[in-house]
């Protein structure tokens, strides 16, 4: 499961928001200018991914600064410690996929331009109870000439009695999934369906929440506050710039931790 759309405009918002702040030579803070930019989403059944990169720049249109290679990143899950290999340049990566426990206490280290970067992160528990109403979804053509127009909705819930923050992603399992309806000029490609819940424990789907049929798998995650107000951050505003939200000492950026359960819907046309 890739946390595609939402994660990148996440890390938008956040990397636009340090490009602000490092190149505003008044307000702001000044101190934050060379520190590097991390990005992690630890996810239980998922190998530990540890991204890092140099700050954007203020007209720099591309999504990420240049990455930061040749660091020797230390990863500790609680239980033990070890050291992230460098699978791509600047991504910074584990073999194992069992490290991300519920419950347990996640931290990194390494040293960049003399100071110690590291955060750390607690471990959300996994999603308890979740459950659909049913595990099929008939969504009707949205072409004007159809006259199929009955829609029930699937409600997805679980407990949330500690009031958690969660977002639901539906993924196709299919690589080439087929559309609902024949188009009528909609040219936009698959992507998954992301959607951020916040501190709720249902979720109902809508009529055009599915615009491709097939197995879905469904995932609901469970995440932490840190990731909430990242999400939540306005700071990307020129007119009132502050410093973006970040758990990363001497450096900028996220890391946290996701558990998530799975159902699998089979979406068709009706």
């Amino acid at each position: 499961m890739e946390i595609k759309n939402l994660l990148k405009k996440t890390c938008i918002i956040l990397l636009t928001a340090i490009g602000y702040l490092a190149c505003k030579k008044d307000g702001g803070d000044s101190s934050i200018a060379d520190r590097p930019v991390i990005e992690s989403y630890l996810t239980n059944g998922k190998v530990v991914t540890l991204k890092v990169y140099q700050q954007k720049g203020l007209l720099d249109t591309t999504s990420y600064g240049a990455a930061i290679s040749g660091l020797s990143v230390s990863f500790n899950n609680g239980s033990k410690t070890i050291t992230l290999k460098e699978s791509a340049a600047g991504v910074y990566t584990s073999t194992e996929s069992d490290l991300i426990i519920a419950g347990n206490t996640c931290s990194f280290s390494f040293t960049y331009n003399g100071q110690t970067i590291s955060g750390e992160t607690v471990v959300p528990s996994k999603p308890v109870s979740f459950a659909a109403s049913s595990l099929e979804q008939a969504v009707p053509s949205p072409d004007p000439d159809s006259s199929t127009t009955t829609f029930n909705a699937v409600n997805f819930t679980w407990n949330n009695a500690e009031k958690g923050y969660y977002m639901m992603i539906f993924k196709n399992q299919s690589s080439t999934p087929n559309r609902i309806g024949s188009g009528f000029g909609r040219r936009n490609g698959y992507e998954d369906i992301e959607e951020y819940l916040g501190q709720v424990s249902s979720f109902k789907t809508q009529r055009m929440t599915f615009q491709f049929s097939g197995f879905y798998d469904v995932y609901l995650c469970h995440i932490n506050a840190e990731y909430n107000n990242i999400v939540n951050s306005s700071s990307t505003s020129s007119l009132n710039l502050t410093n973006p939200p970040t758990n990363i000492k001497n450096g900028l950026g996220i890391f946290t931790a996701i558990s998530r359960d799975s159902l699998l819907l089979n979406v068709y046309q009706n």
